[in-house]
């Protein structure tokens, strides 16, 4: 047997599977190559003749369906978008999955951004650093003082739409600083809310208490422009929005206005409608706003995650067992 591994996978993790099988590791990031095209793809899994592959970012669709060989995939992603899951299921290929591989690094991302903008880190860090801020007097720092301050988490509310994964962490995380955390997520039962520390309400009731709203609902048609014009609105004067989920989520026009006009105290984005995010960037331009160019998931530990998820369902395969992160829980598993 043999496996063509596409995605980050940590060394460990390729150890262990090649205790049963030919690996080779072709790392997307180190070739900075993502197979889009899929007819070209299949000719490199024929070539290697893998009867395993493991991808992050490759499209698994199409002609690498059509080969008739793989015979089991996994995918090293939260949400298996890229691979062709009907079709997958139909041929009876189980998919492995890894949901909540980021969930602690986009957690933490998250918290970094809140504090950053509600402490006004970076403006202040920019300011002494390129000579604009000076004190040529005590009332010169006592300005600063007063400007920069900023205030506490512990006595703001949080509000967060989408409690999964990410949104239990940012939740108790939030939590652990005093805050009220308040929550939108019509899926999660009443005790997901409990065990966050978070306050079910409807969207609109909890925008109005909202002081931070931070996003970590998926991208779906529900929740294209779910904050809108309207949305931004209902959050109080000054308030500050997160989004590190998808930039779909967020009206970009709605949200360039309240930023632009001083309605939203500021922003944090790690996502974005154009990607990677380049300087031009209209919310880049705007001194209120934080950005990364979408590094949620980039930490060494995230690869770990992913890796251990992925090995140990491949074994569990390997040893004619159910393994546990199916990505289509009814697809039946044979024998190896």
């Amino acid at each position: 047997m043999r496996a063509l591994i596409t995605a980050s996978f940590h060394p460990d993790g390729l150890s262990r599977l090649r205790r049963h099988m030919e690996v080779v590791h072709e790392d997307w990031r180190v070739a900075k190559h993502i197979h889009f095209d899929t007819a070209r793809f299949a000719a490199r899994i024929r070539e290697v003749g893998a009867d395993v592959l493991v991808v992050e970012t490759d499209l698994v669709r199409d002609e690498v369906l059509d080969l008739g060989s793989i015979r089991l995939i996994g995918c090293c992603r939260g949400d298996p978008i890229n691979v062709d899951l009907a079709r997958a299921s139909a041929l009876g290929i189980p998919v492995l999955y890894a949901p909540g591989r980021n969930a602690d690094a986009v957690a933490d991302l998250t918290l970094a951004f809140l504090l950053a903008l509600i402490r006004h880190v970076y403006a202040v860090n920019d300011a002494i650093k390129s000579g604009r801020m000076r004190f040529a007097s005590t009332r010169d720092y006592l300005d600063v003082y007063e400007r920069y301050g900023g205030f506490e988490l512990g006595s703001a509310t949080v509000g967060i739409v989408g409690l999964g994964a990410i949104g239990q962490l940012v939740a108790k995380r939030c939590a652990a600083f005093g805050a009220r955390v308040v929550a939108h997520d019509p899926g999660q039962p009443p005790e997901v809310f409990r065990a966050a520390g978070a306050t079910p309400l409807p969207l609109a009731e909890m925008l109005t208490q909202t002081d931070i709203l931070t996003l970590h609902c998926p991208e779906m048609p529900a929740t294209h422009h779910l904050i809108g014009a309207a949305e931004l609105a209902l959050l109080r004067p000054g308030a500050y929005l997160l989004n590190l989920a998808r930039a779909s989520i967020v009206d970009d026009d709605a949200l360039y206005d309240a930023l632009s006009s001083g309605r939203l105290a500021g922003a944090g984005l790690d996502v974005f409608r154009d990607e990677p995010v380049q300087p031009d960037n209209r919310f880049v331009l705007l001194p209120n706003v934080l950005v990364a160019p979408h590094l949620g998931g980039a930490t060494r530990d995230v690869v770990r995650h992913q890796t251990d998820m992925i090995a140990d369902g491949i074994e569990a395969w390997l040893r004619g067992e159910r393994p546990r992160l199916l990505a289509d829980p009814a697809v039946e598993i044979r024998a190896a």
